[in-house]
């Protein structure tokens, strides 16, 4: 849709009668139309609710409502037209110096392990067996055609995504009923949990059938090293040890990918990763005074070690009380207390129970049951709730005082509302009550918590295999239904089973065909791309960039280079988080909303290809990788290999290393053991491995 068009012009009208409560029942059939049918309408949509919703509490405050739809006329069109432009890659100008200085050494895309020469620790990548069909494996050949190299996209949550065709009946979207409180059986009634192999087999099947239906075939199963740097960093966070790579390649254990996916669950740094994403997703990783950051950490980590269910932490979460340095949970909402407890409200949906209503607080949604009262019903639980310093400390304490009446609010006309407190059509009388959010806790958690497990669900799923069965991932409902309803509706119910089992629940994901599958697109599966074709057919892994935590600490793990910048575990910690702040974008809004992206700006790229970490990883100081490399006994071509091996888990192509060979003065081995490696080979050594590490390869999640 041009910016130029009568359409555009069309639709900004309809959202300004939107906002303003004025859209009769036409003009929200004709909001929908627009909005369905056009990609860069539905990203305008989104903009200027975003938008919209960040302006509307300065209207509020006494902003002239001219010049606040001028602000968000002005600011929706330079969003629009920002979207636009093609942003300077970091792999274009890393792979461009690395280029310069290796001479293009020939980095392929995940193309499986092959190697020449003598192979590191007796592993011939030449003669290794095809991956052995897991659980969630189909069993015998995958005739697929040629694979299609495929970039990946750096970026953290592209604008395309934002705007996939939601697949509903554009007749009934505005009125269809929402039934996300029930599921459907599998089996004709409840589940009391299954085992590992029939829960992956269901799912296995329902994305089959997917496939058929849409003429797909799915790409091949992915090599043992793909599928263990995926698995390393979806579940730990970081990419796997050389070491471990070459025991996994060696491995002829037919289970050894479920056997890794049970280590990895048990390993203390699945519990370090899951306290990091969800702190990221709880809180945020701006500093707030509010927030005392190590406590919550700790509430997470515990948590996590002890596979708490995820319904008891919510709980725990919403109902917190007490001192921020005490009671870790009580950080969550500490957080979230400005604008009136709006963005409580907002994260609370969004997280737990996967629904965005953050665009209801001044008007009802147009696509779902939604509506302004509701909203403020839910904000109701936290109306009561304050943040109070502690007198002779640095904490906060989060208190509940007790509520002495219905809530009300008033709606852009300036007319009074009663909103009662309450949650998917069931209401509660609070007055009187103590802790008001205990009374949400129950009733998010009540009848199995369905609601609580979908959005649980759709979101680990979506963590794992790079989208989620809706999009976004956090607004689910009849306006946007998910793309397979019977896989969610399963899981779900399993997960609800299981006792909101968190690693069951990761463990079944990982266990899937789908999730085994290369990342490569096929010419069987072009049309399997949610960013322009609507929704994701899972047939292939979808990349995605790691998050800034996955790339330091993936950092340290090829080069060992915290071994010469740091003395101790908190040295570590202080660099890790001087490296994340620069990444760091707030958009200072009622949501409080923050990005943190690896998006290939200039300044992000010098500070990869330049910066002190780099440095510092490439140098020959004692206790660094690269130091080991050069100073170990062993072949020029053993050393390339182990540098290639640290930085992408995998053995280097034989076009690389015939690049490799043409350029750099690689000896032969009785030579490279009677001598150590210096001068112009050193140097060139250290330019293979800093094009590794600066590479589109290492910091994609395969």
């Amino acid at each position: 849709m041009s910016v130029d068009s009568f359409e555009h012009e069309e639709l900004l009208q309809l959202l300004e009668s939107l906002c303003e409560n004025r859209l009769d029942r036409d003009g929200v059939a004709r909001l929908e139309e627009l909005v369905l049918d056009d990609v860069s309408a539905r990203r305008l949509y989104l903009e200027y609710i975003s938008l919209h919703g960040t302006l509307y509490w300065e209207a509020a405050g006494g902003v002239a409502e001219a010049e606040t739809r001028v602000a968000i006329d002005r600011q929706v069109e330079e969003t629009v037209q920002r979207s636009t432009r093609r942003r300077p890659s970091l792999v274009g100008i890393g792979l461009a110096v690395a280029a310069a200085l290796v001479l293009a050494v020939g980095l392929f895309w995940w193309g499986g392990e092959s190697g020449d020469g003598p192979g590191l620790a007796d592993v011939d990548p030449t003669t290794r067996p095809e991956p052995v069909a897991g659980p969630g494996d189909i069993t015998g050949p995958v005739v697929v055609a040629d694979p299609v190299r495929q970039p990946a996209t750096i970026s953290a949550e592209p604008a395309a995504q934002l705007a996939n065709k939601v697949a509903v009946d554009k007749t009934k979207a505005a009125i269809k009923p929402d039934t996300t409180d029930s599921i459907r059986s599998s089996n004709g009634g409840s589940s009391s949990g299954r085992s590992l192999a029939e829960v992956v087999s269901f799912v296995d099947e329902k994305l089959a059938d997917g496939w058929r239906d849409n003429k797909v075939s799915p790409s091949p199963v992915a090599t043992d090293s793909e599928w263990l740097r995926r698995v390393y960093l979806d579940i730990v966070g970081h990419i796997p040890p050389a070491s471990e790579v070459v025991a996994f390649l060696k491995d002829r254990d037919p289970r050894r990918r479920t056997v890794m996916i049970d280590r990895l669950l048990d390993d203390n740094d699945y519990v370090r990763h899951s306290t990091t994403v969800w702190s990221n997703l709880l809180v945020g990783r701006v500093k707030r005074r509010e927030v005392n950051r190590p406590a919550f950490e700790k509430f997470l980590r515990d948590s996590f070690a002890r596979n708490r269910p995820w319904n008891e932490m919510v709980s725990e979460l919403v109902a917190a009380r007490g001192r921020n340095d005490q009671n870790g949970a009580a950080n969550f909402l500490l957080a979230h207390l400005n604008n009136d407890a709006t963005p409580a409200t907002a994260i609370t949906a969004r997280l737990f129970l996967g629904t965005q209503v953050q665009c209801t607080q001044c008007h009802n949604h147009p696509f779902n049951e939604w509506r302004q009262e509701q909203f403020h019903g839910l904000t109701a639980f936290f109306k009561s709730t304050r943040s109070r310093p502690v007198r002779g400390s640095a904490a906060f304490e989060l208190t509940s005082g007790v509520v002495d009446g219905a809530p009300y609010y008033e709606d852009r006309q300036g007319v009074l509302h009663v909103a009662p407190a309450g949650l998917a059509g069931q209401r509660v009388d609070l007055k009187g009550n103590e802790n008001p959010r205990s009374e949400l806790a129950r009733l998010m958690t009540q009848n199995g918590g369905v609601r609580l497990a979908r959005a649980m669900v759709n979101r680990t799923w979506a963590r794992l295999l790079g989208y989620g069965f809706t999009s976004p991932v956090d607004d689910m409902g009849p306006h946007n239904t998910p793309s397979h309803p019977e896989v969610i509706d399963r899981l779900a119910e399993e997960f609800v089973a299981s006792g909101f089992d968190v690693k069951q629940l990761v463990g079944w994901i990982c266990n899937t065909r789908a999730y085994g599958l290369t990342s490569r697109m096929t010419a069987g599966n072009a049309v399997d791309d949610p960013t322009t074709n609507g929704q994701p057919l899972f047939s292939r892994v979808y990349t995605k960039p790691m998050s800034v935590e996955q790339l330091y600490d993936s950092l340290l793990v090829a080069t060992q280079v915290d071994r010469v910048t740091a003395s101790d575990w908190e040295e570590v910690a202080a660099n890790r988080r001087r490296w994340q702040s620069q990444f760091v974008y707030s958009f200072q809004t009622d949501e409080n909303d923050e990005a943190v992206t690896f998006d290939g700006s200039i300044t992000q790229a010098m500070m990869m290809m330049n910066g002190p970490l780099i440095r510092e990883a490439l140098s020959q100081r004692p206790g660094s990788y690269f130091h080991e490399v050069v100073h170990t006994r062993g072949s020029d071509i053993d050393r390339v290999k182990r540098l290639c091996l640290s930085a992408l888990g995998r053995f280097p192509s034989s076009a690389e290393m015939k690049a490799i060979g043409e350029i750099l003065p690689l000896r032969s081995s009785s030579q490279s053991r009677q001598s150590p490696v210096s001068g112009p080979l050193a140097e060139g050594l250290q330019d293979v491995f800093w094009a590794y590490l600066n590479s589109n390869e290492f910091i994609t999640v395969p």
